[in-house]
């Protein structure tokens, strides 16, 4: 029984030390994954990679992404990705990243939410000029949107 104990406590140890070396994704890693993610339509790993408060934000992003057309969703997941530059200050970061099919630069504000970084997403990022309902509670009505408005996005999604 006492060789029981000394083999359970062994093995409690080393995976302790060894998932405490786990090494934490850098910004350019998480803002890479999550570009692949937005590049496959895959928004529930993109989620992974977004803070709380970014969910809601991701979700109506989807539903602009559900709007596009064949040629422009091969166009976005064929497009390559490739970050320029990071400024890291303390618990926020800046990614920059080129998007080869809009040839442009597009900066993902990040922050570090329980330790891990996270893309921080606003309304302001998919849709413009959006401005905050007041009054606490208020839901986002897409229906104020116009039939033809376009996401404008600084979460860099691939060819627009």
């Amino acid at each position: 029984m006492t060789n029981f104990f000394r083999i359970m406590t062994l093995a409690l140890i080393t995976t302790l030390l060894l998932g405490s070396c786990k090494k934490r994704a850098s910004p350019e890693e998480v803002a890479l994954a999550f570009m692949h993610a937005i590049q496959d339509s895959n928004y529930d790993q993109a989620r992974d990679y977004a803070t709380k408060e970014s969910q809601q934000v991701l979700q109506i992003y989807a539903i602009f992404d559900g709007r596009r057309s064949g040629a422009e969703r091969e166009k976005i997941k064929n497009a390559r990705i490739e970050v320029v530059n990071i400024e890291e200050n303390g618990d926020k970061a800046a990614v920059t990243i080129l998007n080869s099919s809009a040839h442009q630069k597009e900066v993902l504000q990040m922050v570090k939410e329980n330790g891990q970084w996270k893309i921080s997403l606003t309304f302001d990022s998919i849709i413009p000029n959006y401005t905050p309902q007041t009054g606490g509670n208020a839901a986002f009505d897409s229906t104020a949107l116009p039939a033809d408005s376009a996401p404008v996005n600084s979460l860099s999604a691939p060819g627009n």
